[in-house]
């Protein structure tokens, strides 16, 4: 194991490349159902469509993206690393301007497609990769940095488009978005990608091997029976954090809570998912992956039952304080455990699976909440199937990282 360098003196030296995973993690933010969720109703109104029909539309490009992102991951394995982000840079772009065009459900679902494919599947991948491959002793906290742009986003670009759209067309926002997304991100590309002393891992020249001291390559990982344990390690997250987020204003109504206290929550759900976020980065480097992973992906099904006792007042911000930090705490926890356990040097195909898998969770969770909606079951059966995904998976992965 590489030396482990003082907080201080890791972020001054590595400041550029953190920041760049930063920025690859906030832009990732227009193909994200939280952003693309802020014009369900216009787009809905124009196209004429239920929320059903939204709800089904945005499924569908949402798995297609998922199984365009085995392939297209393990590009992140071959191509120098500047070049790829540029490339999908370039497609995040393209996909938001396209999506200023969106004039039926062909252009919708193809739109959503490529936001998907290259927001939230290929910006997300390639940080996540990246990131785990630079650094060894401080992958933790390396990740805990870019982990943080996601909250940043999460709580900046909604008002970003709020503000857009107080004068100008929505449509224009997304334009907006496209330009920015390139005079922000190109630059970045060319300026903070470069290797620098203090980086203890080696990229693809010096790869570092999993706990087995081997590579596994996806074809070998795929036929153990670990990573089908571990697979709840993206699949639950995913799920149950997407369907909190994608019916988040149902849940709301049906609680009785006032819409503008309910956003009001966003502001403590950010900051404690930013302390979650480097709470997680620490006790990886100082515990292992392994190890906290599972407790922290199981501890989602308390953010849960958190949403369950939610109600007007202050156990509104209770609920947002909690999700925020164990969001923040799991994300950054389960990011490198895939490193750590199968090595560097086919990382990129390998996380390609995990995060096609996250990818489809996303596209599963608002479809199958939302028939259970329509079929007018209980808020106590969907906060259940909500917090039970969580706390099993987090069992599933317990054994198969203790478990040689």
């Amino acid at each position: 194991m590489a030396a482990f360098t003082p907080p201080l003196s890791f972020f001054k030296s590595q400041w550029q490349f953190l920041l760049f995973g930063f920025l690859l993690a906030f832009f990732s933010s227009p193909g994200q159902t939280f952003f693309i969720s802020l014009f369900s109703g216009v787009i809905r109104d124009e196209l004429n469509l239920s929320h059903g029909d939204f709800g089904t539309i945005y499924a569908m490009g949402t798995l297609a993206s998922a199984a365009t992102l085995i392939p297209l991951g393990r590009l992140v394995d071959t191509i120098k690393l500047r070049v790829i982000a540029l490339a999908i840079i370039i497609g995040l772009a393209s996909a938001a301007l396209h999506f200023s065009f969106v004039h039926s459900v062909i252009t919708l679902g193809f739109g959503i497609y490529l936001l998907r494919l290259s927001g939230q599947g290929m910006m997300t991948h390639l940080y996540a990769t990246a990131i785990s491959r630079r650094y060894v002793a401080e992958r933790g906290r390396a990740l805990s940095v870019s982990v943080f742009g996601h909250p940043v986003s999460e709580f900046l670009m909604p008002l970003f488009v709020i503000a857009l759209l107080a004068v100008m067309d929505w449509r224009q926002v997304w334009q907006v978005t496209s330009v920015l997304v390139l005079i922000v991100m190109i630059p970045a590309a060319f300026l903070m990608t470069g290797r620098r002393d203090g980086q203890d891992g080696g990229g693809v020249d010096a790869m570092s091997s999993g706990r087995d001291g081997v590579h596994w390559t996806r074809r070998e990982m795929l036929t153990h029976w670990r990573f089908w344990m571990l697979s709840g390690m993206v699949l639950a997250p995913s799920f149950t954090s997407t369907g909190m987020f994608f019916h988040q204003i149902y849940f709301a109504e049906t609680k009785g809570i006032a819409l503008t206290q309910w956003v009001s929550g966003y502001g403590f759900f950010a900051i404690m998912s930013i302390i979650g976020s480097f709470t997680g980065g620490y006790l990886v480097d100082r515990f292992t992956a392994t190890r906290i992973a599972p407790l922290a992906v199981g501890a989602l099904s308390v953010a849960v039952f958190m949403l369950y006792l939610a109600s007007p007042g202050v156990m509104v911000f209770a609920y947002f304080i909690i999700f925020g930090f164990i969001q923040g705490l799991s994300h950054t926890a389960a990011t490198p455990i895939w490193a750590e356990i199968y090595g560097t040097k086919h990382l990129g195909g390998i996380k390609a699976i995990a995060q096609s898998m996250m990818v489809f969770a996303s596209a599963l969770s608002p479809v199958t909440l939302g028939l259970m909606i329509d079929q007018g079951m209980s808020l106590q059966a969907l906060m259940t199937v909500l917090g039970s995904i969580p706390f099993l998976a987090g069992i599933m992965a317990y054994f198969a990282t203790s478990t040689r």
